[in-house]
């Protein structure tokens, strides 16, 4: 038997379907794939149209073939996207068991070099077993997954009684981190401002010496010199870089003051120097709060601020207070979808009591989570997005401070969280 015998022999008996059509949807061959399967022979289905063989599959072929034929190039159809184009049986391996064909689809056009397309094939390869896998193994991540909740709610108890170590380990850290940053960043950033400071000095005497000089060459008359002076000024664009240059000093400096500015709030926010109970100014904690979270905020909404006029030092642990405060900010800022407001009072309502509230106009929250949004680790953020102890540990700061925390909020009408803290001399029980 020749090699051109034995092709077509091959072709027929190729575990995976072949069927050749032309333009019109006539069938024009397939092998034993499809054969055996529909019991139709290859003489008796040449000239059959898909139409009539596969009638609920037609529409689906018939686009699939016109984009091979239109573009000449390959088109697929995957199992996970089409499970079952034909709707032929498939018998599993191992445990004989006849079930519905998973099936990769391939369409290919057949044409001579180039020319046009003259058929297209159509090669279905039976990737049940593959999908059988496949499937299992998602059934199987699915049992891990409930099995991983589980040990989640297990571990809980354990986790609500390290949460405050936690948040004091934290504080230490952010009070350690603060003093490191503003030791390593402020000498840099000293120097660096006071040079360009200085580099600035020196440019506006450069620029005096240069203006005079220029000058005096226009003085001289004479012309070969003062278009020699206009031509090199031309070619290095003197006149740019003289206004550019100041641009380029200025904004450095501002740069630099901002860094300073960055440093100083950070080490405020933290109270690096007073990480225990005093005195404090708690409008001022909250603007350090403002400006460490400025990035996060100002493309998502415009502060509104309400402090009353001379409101009294309160004695708190300000690191705590300001952790608190981050919270709440951070809350706002991400329940605020696209643009909107936060609004930040500070009052004395009544003797005695100083009043703090954060107001914005996000989502806002439902009767239901607003019953559980201060227990230890409930968050209605995506798994990796959130811890759930920002409000917990808020809530306990409050609490530490002989204070109280309420929740205000209706769903689509923003949220609002107001703190009432006790203004007292210096206590000799200082809740911790």
């Amino acid at each position: 038997m020749t090699l051109d015998e034995l092709f077509p022999y091959v072709i027929r008996q190729l575990p995976i379907g072949v069927c050749v059509v032309n333009p019109e949807y006539n069938v024009v061959t397939w092998n034993n794939f499809f054969a055996e399967r529909l019991n139709i022979t290859e003489q008796e289905v040449h000239g059959r149209t898909l139409a009539d063989l596969f009638p609920q599959q037609f529409a689906f072929l018939k686009r699939k073939i016109d984009s091979a034929f239109l573009l000449n190039h390959s088109s697929f159809s995957y199992w996970e996207q089409r499970p079952h184009v034909f709707q032929f049986q498939s018998s599993r391996p191992i445990t004989g068991e006849e079930t519905a064909m998973y099936q990769n689809i391939e369409l290919f056009p057949l044409s001579a070099p180039e020319a046009a397309p003259e058929f297209v094939c159509i090669i279905v390869h039976d990737v049940t077993v593959q999908a059988s896998y496949y499937q299992e193994l998602r059934r199987m991540a699915g049992q891990l997954e409930q099995e991983r909740d589980a040990q989640k709610e297990l571990l809980r108890k354990l986790k609500e009684t390290q949460s405050q170590l936690l948040q004091s380990e934290k504080m230490a850290s952010i009070g350690q981190l603060a003093a490191g940053v503003a030791h390593e960043i402020n000498n840099p950033i000293g120097y660096i401002n006071s040079n360009i400071q200085s580099l600035k000095d020196y440019m506006q005497t450069y620029t005096q010496y240069n203006q005079s000089l220029m000058q005096l060459i226009d003085s001289t008359g004479l012309d070969k010199l003062i278009a020699q002076k206009d031509l090199l000024a031309e070619e290095k664009q003197i006149n740019y870089l003289n206004e550019d240059i100041w641009d380029l000093i200025n904004e450095s400096l501002e740069g630099a003051e901002r860094v300073i500015a960055i440093v100083r709030s950070l080490k405020d926010f933290s109270h690096v120097d007073s990480s225990e109970w005093c005195y404090a100014d708690i409008t001022q904690g909250i603007e350090n709060t403002l400006k460490i979270l400025q990035h996060e905020i100002k493309y998502k909404a415009i502060v509104h601020r309400d402090y009353q006029p001379e409101l009294p030092l309160l004695y708190c642990q300000p690191m705590q207070l300001n952790q608190v405060f981050m919270n709440l900010l951070v809350n706002a800022a991400q329940a605020i979808e696209d643009k909107g407001d936060i609004y930040i009072s500070v009052q004395t309502p009544e003797s005695g009591v100083l009043e703090i509230k954060v107001r914005d106009t996000g989502c806002g929250i439902s009767n239901e989570i607003q019953q559980k949004i201060f227990e230890p680790f409930f968050t209605t953020k995506p798994v990796g997005s959130g811890t759930g102890l920002g409000l917990s540990l808020s809530y306990g700061i409050i609490k530490q401070h002989k204070g109280d925390i309420q929740v205000s909020s209706q769903p689509e009408q923003g949220t609002e969280f107001c703190i009432r803290l006790p203004i007292v001399d210096e206590p000799t029980d200082k809740g911790m």
